[in-house]
């Protein structure tokens, strides 16, 4: 069968690329025979995942760190890796592995409810997610226990095989299962030799000079003329009627082309949409017994630069990975005090910016244990904004709230 490489995002990093073509060498060694599926640059709720491993065996999530050294981490705090240049700050890869985790089984859950129900929603939940490093590198006993964290793992080439053998899903994944997972994901195949799509894209239909609503906008315009013309000649008298009628009829019609025009070519969230978001979002809040919060056009102003950011550097994460850009880098520009705690969640789609997208985005975090709480945590304003399809909510909490609220939240926390 051999293997068959599908993407969301291209590769841009050359050690990805290295050490995706490591792992292709080891699969293809040892399933000369079975179907495998690659996939990469999976974007997600809260990230992008960098390799899945599909086989008959189920998912596996690979997240690719290019260090070579002893690793040294555990479920809580900062990690490090001690290279022979010296030690290496990582953040907490463990948090990282399980919040990837969480968000593709959200994305499965639907997908096997349509395609493979037998295999049942919980064994999803078996679904593991592995730190890839360097050969050579290793991460000593003592630390995270893998019989009590049986999800996780931390493998190099030297026993990424060895360690796939003892995966336990509980299920045999069929092709047809594979081929929907791909299809709900929305992902690409393609060459990973040299990264052109497997498959030719279909010929692009060649877009009319003008789009149907624009023709029938215009055809009503002329219609109202011609007939406005009709009236004159045959009823002199009608001319100063007839003419302020027709154009009246003809400003209206203007401006329903215009809002039409202006919906179809609409990039990013407004104001008005984020303070429209707030109040739906308030449902929720009000529901669950939580204080409504208030529009902050500081924190809209925020989000908007944040899904800005995301847009242009093509990424979906709390810092910016290029600049290291983040909501704590620009509190002080748009105008948090000090003793101003903020509060970020993010969303993605790959449709780009739709109409209701910021409902879209706090439907799917209510569906999320870690983003429903960010959502419900001690607040007193905050403000949405989308571009394209990156999302960026930002909520606000003053100091008095933070020194009385419950510590150990889940998510991205900037302190002041």
């Amino acid at each position: 069968m051999g293997i068959r490489f599908f993407q969301g995002q291209k590769i841009k990093y050359e050690h990805e690329f290295s050490q995706l073509r490591e792992i292709v060498e080891i699969l293809r060694k040892e399933y000369p025979r079975e179907p495998v599926y690659l996939l990469t640059g999976v974007l997600v709720a809260n990230g992008q995942i960098d390799c899945v491993i599909l086989t008959k065996n189920g998912p596996l999530i690979l997240d690719l760190k290019s260090f070579r050294g002893e690793i040294t981490g555990v479920e809580n705090g900062n990690w490090v890796a001690k290279t022979k240049d010296g030690p290496i700050p990582l953040p907490n890869l463990f948090l990282q592995a399980k919040i990837h985790r969480q968000d593709f089984i959200d994305r499965l859950i639907p997908v096997c409810r349509e395609h493979f129900p037998h295999i049942g929603e919980s064994n999803l939940r078996k679904t593991g997610s592995w730190l890839y490093f360097c050969r050579g590198s290793t991460y000593p006993d003592g630390q995270i226990d893998f019989r009590k964290v049986k999800w996780f793992r931390i493998v190099t080439a030297d026993d990424l095989t060895q360690k796939m053998k003892f995966m336990d899903s509980g299920y045999t994944l069929r092709i047809q299962d594979m081929d929907a997972i791909v299809r709900g994901l929305g992902l690409e195949e393609y060459s990973f030799e040299d990264g052109a799509a497997r498959v030719p894209a279909a010929r692009k239909r060649k877009s009319p000079l003008i789009s149907r609503t624009t023709l029938i906008i215009l055809l009503i315009i002329f219609g109202l003329f011609t007939a406005g013309i009709f009236v004159v000649v045959t009823f002199p008298g009608a001319k100063v009627a007839a003419a302020n009628a027709l154009q009246g009829v003809i400003s209206i019609v203007g401006g329903w082309m215009h809002t039409v025009m202006q919906e179809t070519t609409k990039k990013s969230t407004t104001q008005e949409d984020s303070q429209q978001a707030i109040i739906y979002l308030n449902r929720f809040r009000i529901a669950e017994g939580a204080l409504p919060i208030a529009f902050d056009s500081r924190a809209y102003s925020i989000a908007l630069n944040r899904a800005e950011d995301m847009v242009e550097y093509k990424y979906l994460d709390y810092h910016n990975p290029t600049t290291g850009s983040s909501a704590l880098a620009l509190k002080h520009l748009h105008g948090f005090a000090e003793n101003e705690t903020l509060i970020e969640t993010l969303y993605g789609q790959w449709t780009g910016y739709t109409p209701g997208i910021e409902r879209q985005a706090i439907d799917a975090w209510m569906t999320d244990p870690g983003n429903r709480q960010r959502l419900f945590f001690a607040q007193v304003s905050g403000a949405i904004a989308c571009v394209d399809g990156y999302c960026s909510y930002i909520g606000v909490r003053p100091a008095l709230v933070v020194e009385n609220a419950t510590a150990n939240i889940t998510g991205n926390l900037t302190e002041g």
